[in-house]
């Protein structure tokens, strides 16, 4: 989006909270208002511009938008049919939660699957998608924070694995968990957990030039477990009580 329209869209917005979101007027061409609506609220909330249980205002949206609450409407009842957001009393809209058990057993599903299409792929494996594989790691080394970059070269890299698989059915359900949990992954992107995946990668990479897919898979899903482990140290720690300050302890009187 230009300056221009940038700046105009800012003032025709009545709530702060959607400033977040990045949109171009210029896609409604391409598609549907309805569905370009629909494509932007849930970008937005695959890449956790809205924390869980967040209302959708249909007002601000609308004002946001440019657009009548009509197809706001309707695009909300698209992610409702998604299971992104929910209605609740007095007719509000808020986004969908996972708990913390449904994360991780979405990411153990994914950890499994992509095992799985790892091992699929090895007949058709070949020299260029070892090169593929390098170059993606090459340019991730270059990424220091966790934000768009990192998280589409982090998902380039996973679909070269498995690229050769012919699964689309599979390589479909394994995407689909990948964008409902993606994010929460971005809330533990630390430096050292980004150092860490990368070096995964590289692990996995290293058993794919001596062509051992066992060793390959099995790092693979050890890779994906561990950020199943690093968003539950994450969300603990955000849920654990506060220490209570320590009493000073007093002197006896002299």
């Amino acid at each position: 989006m230009n300056r221009r329209n940038r700046i105009a869209l800012r003032n025709r917005i009545s709530s702060k909270k959607f400033e977040r979101m990045e949109w171009d007027p210029v896609l409604r061409d391409r598609k549907t208002i309805t569905d370009y609506l629909a494509t932007a609220l849930r970008t937005a909330i695959y890449d956790g511009q809205f924390a869980d249980n967040e209302e959708l205002n249909q007002v601000q949206l609308s004002e946001f938008f440019g657009v009548s609450r009509v197809p706001i409407r309707e695009a909300l009842r698209q992610l409702q049919a998604e299971g992104l957001v929910r209605n609740i009393a007095h007719h509000r809209t808020i986004v969908t939660g996972m708990t913390l058990p449904q994360i991780l057993e979405s990411i153990e599903m994914r950890a499994v699957l992509e095992a799985h299409l790892l091992c699929k792929a090895e007949k058709r494996f070949d020299q260029s998608d070892i090169d593929k594989l390098r170059k993606i790691c090459d340019e991730t080394d270059q990424i220091k924070d966790y934000g768009t970059r990192w998280v589409l070269k982090n998902w380039e890299f996973h679909r070269a694995l498995y690229s050769r698989a012919e699964s689309p059915t599979i390589v479909e359900t394994v995407e689909r968990i990948q964008l409902n949990t993606e994010r929460y992954a971005r809330r533990t992107g630390s430096p050292d957990r980004l150092r860490q995946a990368a070096a995964e990668h590289r692990q996995i990479l290293s058993a794919l030039e001596r062509r051992d897919f066992a060793k390959a898979s099995a790092r693979l899903e050890r890779h994906i477990l561990n950020t199943g482990e690093a968003i539950r140290r994450e969300q603990e720690s955000g849920t654990r009580a506060p220490a209570k300050p320590r009493a000073k302890e007093e002197r006896p009187a002299r």
